[in-house]
């Protein structure tokens, strides 16, 4: 059994709340945690996460590989590395998405055009090359 330490979300609509829990690799988010270890509250100002220490440390030793939100929990609380974010691209805006959706668009219908131009254009013809004629066999005159 390949364990995931993974959030699962327990707050009411528009006040999230999840709790740190162990789970088998197959099980979907909503299913049954074999532990709960820690738990995370983004409303909160102060404590966000929280976690038992002794149970985290112990499924991190059997080999529970947290899932990347969990991970960069776990660096920060100083029970793995930190994560970097360096090299990490920044998601553009909306607006920029938008822009970059008809840069692409007007880009493929410029090269719809040049294709169907293309096609429309007269193809030149290849210069015809005439077979060699077959010599005609040369026969001696003979002096009689």
């Amino acid at each position: 059994m390949a364990a995931k330490i993974k959030l699962k979300r327990v707050g009411k609509t528009k006040k999230p709340f999840y709790r740190i829990v162990i789970q088998d690799e197959a099980t979907a988010t909503k299913g049954e945690a074999i532990e709960v270890i820690g738990r995370y509250n983004p409303i909160a100002k102060e404590n966000k996460v929280q976690f038992d220490s002794e149970r985290t440390k112990y499924w991190l030793s059997k080999g529970a590989a947290p899932t990347d939100k969990v991970r960069i929990f776990l660096g920060k609380a100083g029970f793995l590395p930190e994560v970097s974010f360096e090299g990490a691209t920044k998601r553009a805006s909306k607006e920029e998405e938008g822009k970059i959706k008809e840069e692409k668009a007007k880009a493929a219908e410029a090269a719809a055009k040049a294709a169907t131009a293309k096609a429309a254009a007269p193809k030149a013809e290849a210069p015809k090359v005439e077979a060699p004629k077959a010599e005609e066999p040369k026969t001696e005159a003979t002096a009689a």
